[in-house]
């Protein structure tokens, strides 16, 4: 007959030991191939960034990162898979502006749809007008839009509603402009709306720099502002719009890694270490410097922040300037 201690150790063993069964481990990321959605098109910035991204990746961690572009619906497509997929670490994509897809009725985005790993990549808006253009700076053009609002025609660079545009607009809205009579004209992309900037069709284009390369060397098209917290050192030239107007103002396209939302926090922090470990390696600095593409870094906690920020920007901006109209 067992005594009433040994038999007490006897359960207690068991339970423990039918405990540490029942609690899984989580394995080691990643285990096995990993898939990345880029929501754009092969041959552009994203697909360029996110291919480089996925390079070091695999180079560190051993395993294959396929690249999946998913460009349809302006990225609905590919933003739909990922956050769909199963919350593993194994499906991830590329978080940019998203906050206007909900604001347009085109997809029900919204930041508690991802599980923000980290952010690589900023690229500024930046302000051009033509080269003889009677406009000096960002203040010239602020007068005249406070002046008259429609007097301007303003290329957003693309899509209107979308990464040029709102930061410009809610400069505009903070200096007391009229923002609903503004004259913004949607264009196929940043080179169409540089090539009517140079040609006289339009007044200003917004879009980055590394885009006006080429038509700056030619002496047609110059920058006033960048819409950065600091001069970029690639443009030392081009004054930071909070140079011009007295107060910061930072904004553009981004390009950022995340998952469907319910990602388990460990699982993102091991994530996000290799990203940030692919970040920092020198080839993957020097390819998005070669290339003129913006190095910033935040980390899960500080891209969760940040996502507020974007939304509560762009619904300031997509209600101001009545796009949902």
């Amino acid at each position: 007959m067992v005594s009433g201690w040994k038999a007490a150790l006897s359960v207690a063993a068991f339970v423990a030991t039918a405990t540490a069964w029942s609690v899984p481990t989580m394995a080691a990321w990643p285990e096995r191939p990993v898939t990345l959605i880029v929501i754009a098109g092969a041959g552009g910035g994203s697909d360029f960034t996110m291919r480089l991204l996925a390079r070091e990746l695999e180079a560190r961690t051993g395993q294959p990162f396929t690249v999946v572009n998913q460009a349809q619906g302006g990225g609905v497509v590919g933003m739909t898979t990922y956050v769909k997929a199963r919350p593993d670490g194994y499906t991830l994509g590329q978080l940019s502006p998203f906050a206007q897809y909900r604001l347009l009725g085109q997809a029900d985005f919204t930041a508690a749809s991802y599980s923000p790993v980290a952010q690589f990549n900023a690229d500024p808006a930046a302000i051009h007008v033509a080269k003889g253009s009677r406009f000096q700076g960002v203040p010239d053009i602020i007068a005249a839009l406070k002046k008259d609002p429609g007097s301007l025609k303003i290329s957003c660079g693309g899509t209107c509603n979308a990464s040029w545009d709102i930061p410009f607009v809610s400069l505009l809205l903070d200096q007391g402009v009229d923002v609903s009579k503004v004259n913004l004209i949607p264009a196929p992309g940043s080179a169409a709306g540089l090539q009517e900037l140079a040609a006289g069709g339009v007044d200003v284009v917004l879009c980055s720099l590394p885009e006006t390369d080429a038509l700056t060397a030619a002496g047609r098209v110059r920058s006033v502002g960048v819409m950065s917290g600091k001069r970029l050192d690639r443009y030392p030239a081009v004054p930071t719009v909070g140079e011009q107007v007295g107060r910061t103002y930072e904004g553009g396209t981004w390009r950022a890694i995340a998952g469907p939302a319910g990602m388990d926090p460990a699982l993102v922090a091991a994530i996000e270490d290799a990203v940030k470990a692919a970040y920092e390696s020198e080839r993957f600095q020097k390819g998005m410097k070669e290339r003129g593409f913006g190095l910033q870094w935040r980390g899960s906690a500080e891209l969760a922040a940040f996502l507020k920020e974007h939304e509560a920007m762009t619904e300031r901006v997509i209600n101001a300037v009545g796009y949902k109209k």
